[in-house]
Protein backbone atom coordinates (compact mmCIF):
# COMPACT_ATOMS: atom_id res chain seq x y z
CA UNK A 1 0.00 0.00 0.00
CA UNK A 2 1.42 3.42 -0.88
CA UNK A 3 2.75 5.57 1.91
CA UNK A 4 0.26 8.41 1.34
CA UNK A 5 -2.69 6.03 1.54
CA UNK A 6 -1.38 4.50 4.79
CA UNK A 7 -0.85 8.00 6.21
CA UNK A 8 -4.39 9.01 5.21
CA UNK A 9 -5.88 5.89 6.81
CA UNK A 10 -3.91 6.45 10.00
CA UNK A 11 -4.94 10.12 10.04
CA UNK A 12 -8.63 9.19 9.61
CA UNK A 13 -8.30 6.58 12.36
CA UNK A 14 -6.83 9.08 14.79
CA UNK A 15 -9.32 11.80 13.83
CA UNK A 16 -12.30 9.49 14.36
CA UNK A 17 -10.92 8.30 17.72
CA UNK A 18 -10.35 11.90 18.83
CA UNK A 19 -13.90 12.89 17.82
CA UNK A 20 -15.36 9.87 19.64
CA UNK A 21 -13.37 10.08 22.86
CA UNK A 22 -13.19 13.88 22.90
CA UNK A 23 -16.96 14.15 22.51
CA UNK A 24 -17.53 11.73 25.36
CA UNK A 25 -15.10 13.58 27.60
CA UNK A 26 -16.74 16.91 26.75
CA UNK A 27 -20.18 15.54 27.62
CA UNK A 28 -19.06 13.95 30.87
CA UNK A 29 -16.82 16.75 32.13
CA UNK A 30 -18.53 19.89 30.80
CA UNK A 31 -22.12 19.48 29.61
CA UNK A 32 -23.68 17.22 32.22
CA UNK A 33 -22.02 18.79 35.29
CA UNK A 34 -23.24 22.18 34.06
CA UNK A 35 -26.79 20.88 33.69
CA UNK A 36 -26.68 19.17 37.09
CA UNK A 37 -25.70 22.37 38.93
CA UNK A 38 -28.94 24.10 37.98
CA UNK A 39 -32.29 22.99 39.37
CA UNK A 40 -33.48 20.03 37.28
CA UNK A 41 -36.43 20.92 35.10
CA UNK A 42 -38.07 19.22 32.17
CA UNK A 43 -36.43 21.74 29.85
CA UNK A 44 -32.94 20.85 31.07
CA UNK A 45 -33.62 17.15 30.65
CA UNK A 46 -34.90 17.88 27.14
CA UNK A 47 -31.69 19.81 26.44
CA UNK A 48 -29.55 16.92 27.68
CA UNK A 49 -31.48 14.45 25.56
CA UNK A 50 -31.19 16.75 22.55
CA UNK A 51 -27.43 17.03 23.02
CA UNK A 52 -27.12 13.27 23.30
CA UNK A 53 -29.15 12.69 20.13
CA UNK A 54 -27.04 15.23 18.21
CA UNK A 55 -23.85 13.63 19.51
CA UNK A 56 -25.13 10.20 18.48
CA UNK A 57 -25.24 11.38 14.85
CA UNK A 58 -21.53 12.11 15.10
CA UNK A 59 -20.38 9.27 17.33
CA UNK A 60 -21.62 6.23 15.41
CA UNK A 61 -19.97 7.23 12.11
CA UNK A 62 -16.80 7.95 14.09
CA UNK A 63 -17.00 4.49 15.69
CA UNK A 64 -17.49 2.95 12.26
CA UNK A 65 -14.49 4.86 10.94
CA UNK A 66 -12.37 3.72 13.90
CA UNK A 67 -13.33 0.09 13.30
CA UNK A 68 -12.83 0.22 9.52
CA UNK A 69 -9.51 2.05 9.58
CA UNK A 70 -8.33 -0.09 12.49
CA UNK A 71 -9.05 -3.19 10.44
CA UNK A 72 -7.17 -1.73 7.47
CA UNK A 73 -4.22 -0.89 9.73
CA UNK A 74 -4.27 -4.43 11.15
CA UNK A 75 -4.27 -5.85 7.60
CA UNK A 76 -1.25 -3.69 6.81
CA UNK A 77 0.59 -5.08 9.83
CA UNK A 78 -0.39 -8.61 8.84
CA UNK A 79 0.85 -8.02 5.29
CA UNK A 80 4.11 -6.54 6.55
CA UNK A 81 4.77 -9.49 8.84
CA UNK A 82 3.32 -12.60 7.22
CA UNK A 83 3.62 -11.94 3.51
CA UNK A 84 6.99 -10.20 3.55
CA UNK A 85 8.41 -12.52 6.25
CA UNK A 86 8.90 -9.70 8.72
CA UNK A 87 8.56 -9.90 12.47
CA UNK A 88 6.45 -8.12 15.04
CA UNK A 89 7.22 -7.14 18.57
CA UNK A 90 6.29 -9.72 21.21
CA UNK A 91 4.20 -7.08 22.98
CA UNK A 92 2.12 -6.31 19.89
CA UNK A 93 -0.57 -8.96 20.47
CA UNK A 94 -1.13 -8.19 24.19
CA UNK A 95 -1.29 -4.43 23.53
CA UNK A 96 -3.66 -4.99 20.61
CA UNK A 97 -5.83 -7.25 22.79
CA UNK A 98 -6.11 -4.58 25.50
CA UNK A 99 -6.88 -1.92 22.90
CA UNK A 100 -9.60 -4.06 21.32
CA UNK A 101 -11.09 -4.85 24.74
CA UNK A 102 -11.28 -1.14 25.57
CA UNK A 103 -12.88 -0.32 22.21
CA UNK A 104 -15.42 -3.13 22.52
CA UNK A 105 -16.22 -2.04 26.08
CA UNK A 106 -16.77 1.55 24.95
CA UNK A 107 -19.01 0.39 22.10
CA UNK A 108 -20.99 -1.81 24.50
CA UNK A 109 -21.45 1.06 26.97
CA UNK A 110 -22.53 3.42 24.20
CA UNK A 111 -24.99 0.83 22.86
CA UNK A 112 -26.47 0.18 26.32
CA UNK A 113 -26.85 3.90 26.88
CA UNK A 114 -28.50 4.43 23.52
CA UNK A 115 -30.67 1.30 23.36
CA UNK A 116 -31.70 0.86 27.01
CA UNK A 117 -31.19 4.01 29.06
CA UNK A 118 -32.05 6.69 26.50
CA UNK A 119 -35.51 5.29 25.59
CA UNK A 120 -36.44 5.06 29.28
CA UNK A 121 -35.45 8.66 29.86
CA UNK A 122 -37.40 9.81 26.82
CA UNK A 123 -40.46 7.83 27.94
CA UNK A 124 -40.22 9.28 31.45
CA UNK A 125 -39.95 12.79 30.06
CA UNK A 126 -42.81 12.40 27.59
CA UNK A 127 -45.77 14.50 28.62
CA UNK A 128 -44.05 16.74 31.17
CA UNK A 129 -44.51 20.43 30.40
CA UNK A 130 -41.45 22.61 30.00
CA UNK A 131 -40.23 24.36 33.13
CA UNK A 132 -41.87 21.92 35.55
CA UNK A 133 -39.45 20.22 37.92
CA UNK A 134 -38.79 16.70 36.82
CA UNK A 135 -38.08 15.17 40.19
CA UNK A 136 -36.70 16.44 43.44
CA UNK A 137 -33.08 15.48 43.52
CA UNK A 138 -31.13 15.28 46.73
CA UNK A 139 -28.73 18.15 47.08
CA UNK A 140 -25.06 17.35 46.92
CA UNK A 141 -22.88 18.29 49.84
CA UNK A 142 -20.89 21.39 49.07
CA UNK A 143 -23.31 22.83 46.51
CA UNK A 144 -25.26 26.04 47.19
CA UNK A 145 -28.53 24.09 47.41
CA UNK A 146 -27.27 21.80 50.14
CA UNK A 147 -27.26 22.96 53.73
CA UNK A 148 -23.72 23.18 54.92
CA UNK A 149 -23.01 20.35 57.31
CA UNK A 150 -19.80 20.53 59.16
CA UNK A 151 -18.55 18.05 61.62
CA UNK A 152 -16.05 19.11 64.18
CA UNK A 153 -13.56 16.58 65.29
CA UNK A 154 -11.60 17.09 68.46
CA UNK A 155 -8.52 15.17 69.20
Amino acid sequence: MPFLLRALILWLHLLAAIVWIGGLVFQVLVVFPTLVRAAPTGEQVRLALSLESRFRVIVWPAVGMVLFTGLVNLMNVWYATVVTAGSISPTFVPVLSVKLAIVLGMIALQAVQQLLIQPRRVAALHGWPAGVPVAPLPARPGTPRAPARTRRVRW
